[in-house]
This record gives structure tokens, sequence and C-alpha cells, in this order.
């Protein structure tokens, strides 16, 4: 214990570590919002991919999402997509758990405004865009379908946009970066960041400590020189503390 006492005012250094950690990575932006707007009119006709005539409406469209993204010709297109593209080499979409983990973090929405909003939350930004442009492109296919569908007649004075205006190009792209101090899937991280300097620490005490040859104590240098103690001069330090205290007592009286 003795020893340690000597050390305490190296034990704060051991948090640097921490700090830096702390520091680096509420810093860096580790979570994007990837969004696409397009605008059309709710009831804008949307071609139903598992029959040659049917449609639905692009607000009832969006009232199930995950149907639209795990639609299985999406979900084949998205595969292939994913299997020439480089920048997505690390993810295997034939990986159900992979594929479910990457849909999980798409949402679809329509408001009152007439507009039609893909969202992707999460810490990749290229699979982020890359996932709000698949499937936007993809809506939009199926809207151009949808609209050749149509009876001539039943276009008319509708507000339908025609295939020329549904294309990418006039949606609107919107990334958000997003940061933050902590999080707790850097818990283990920063266990081991503030433990491991810890322990560095005690063990170059113990190693200081167990170099170090001057005498620790008076029993000590009794065992070592076989020579009886007949007292000890106590530390000075002791000693002016005690006489301060004292005069500290007689100044109040």
């Amino acid at each position: 214990m003795l020893a340690l006492r000597r050390y305490l005012h190296w034990f704060p250094l051991a948090l640097l570590p921490l700090a830096v950690f702390l520091l680096i990575s509420g810093g860096r932006a580790d979570r994007f919002t990837v969004t696409r707007v397009f605008e059309a009119p709710a009831a804008s006709p949307v071609a139903v991919t598992s029959s040659p005539v049917d449609m639905v409406t692009l607000h009832s469209l969006a009232l199930v999402p995950q149907e639209f993204f795990s639609e299985p010709l999406a979900l084949a297109g998205w595969r292939r997509l994913a299997e020439t593209d480089p920048s997505l080499a690390d993810y295997n979409f034939h990986d159900h758990q992979v594929l479910a983990k990457a849909l999980e973090a798409l949402s679809m929405k329509y408001d009152g405004q007439k507009k039609l909003t893909i969202s992707y939350y999460g810490p990749d930004l290229v699979l982020g865009r890359k996932l709000v442009d698949f499937y936007m492109a993809r809506l939009l296919k199926r809207m151009r379908a949808g609209y050749h569908r149509l009876p001539a007649a039943a276009r008319q004075g509708r507000g339908y946009k025609t295939p020329d205006h549904l294309q990418i190009s006039e949606s609107r792209l919107k990334v958000i970066s997003h940061r933050a101090w902590w999080r707790s899937e850097r818990a283990g991280t920063a266990f081991l960041v503030t433990v491991l300097p810890f322990l560095l620490l005690l063990l170059y005490v113990g190693f200081r400590e167990f170099t170090d040859p001057s005498f620790k104590s008076g029993r000590q240098a009794a065992r070592y020189l076989d020579l009886p103690i007949l007292g000890f001069i106590p530390p000075l330090d002791s000693i002016i503390k005690n006489l301060a205290d004292t005069d500290d007592a007689t100044t109040e009286l």
C-alpha cells in the first residue's frame, strides 16, 4: 500500500487513453441518414410486379414498405448489383441475415405534401447511398410501367407525372452525418482502454519497487544488517504536519 501511495499521482494518467478514445470516437461520424425525396400525387399508379395489368397507388405502396423492399424481383436485382459493384464487395447478400440487416435500415413514407421518401439510417454511407438509389430507381421504374398500364383517358387531368419525369434525376438526395460521444457498442473497447493502462501502471510500480535497493522500513534494515534497532527517526513530513495542526488549534483557542 505504501508503494501505491508513492505513485498515486500517476494513476490519473491511466485515464488519458480513455479520454483520447472518446474524443476521437465522438468527433468522427459513425451513423448516416441517406434520403431521396420524389414528389408525385398520392394516387399515382405503380405497377404490381406479380401481374401484367394490376396496379396500386403510390400512397398505398408506401403503407407497406417492407413488402416493397423484400419483393423477390427487387432482391434478385439488388444481389446482382452487389455482386458487380466493388464498393459492396465486403457484403454477402446471399446470407439472409446480412440482407435482412441491410433492409432493416431502410424506410419509406409518403407525407401530405406529395413527397415520397426512401431513407437509410446506419453506419455505412456507401451502402446507404446504393440502397436508396437502387430502390428509388426501382420504384420509378414501376411507376413508369403503371403509367403505361393506365388507359389514355384515365391519365388526363390527374396530375400524374409522365415517364419522362419519372427519373431518379428528378429526385433529391440528402445526406446527414451523425456523431455521438458514446454508443453501447463502444463499451467493450472503452473497458479495455481503461483497464489495460491501469494494469500496465501497476506492473510498472511493482517493477520499480522490486528493483529499488533502498530500505522500505527499519525492520527491513535490521534484518538485512543483522543488527538491533534502538529507535527510529520518524519522517519529517509527519512531524511538520503535526506541528502545523497544533499551531492551528492553539490559534483557534
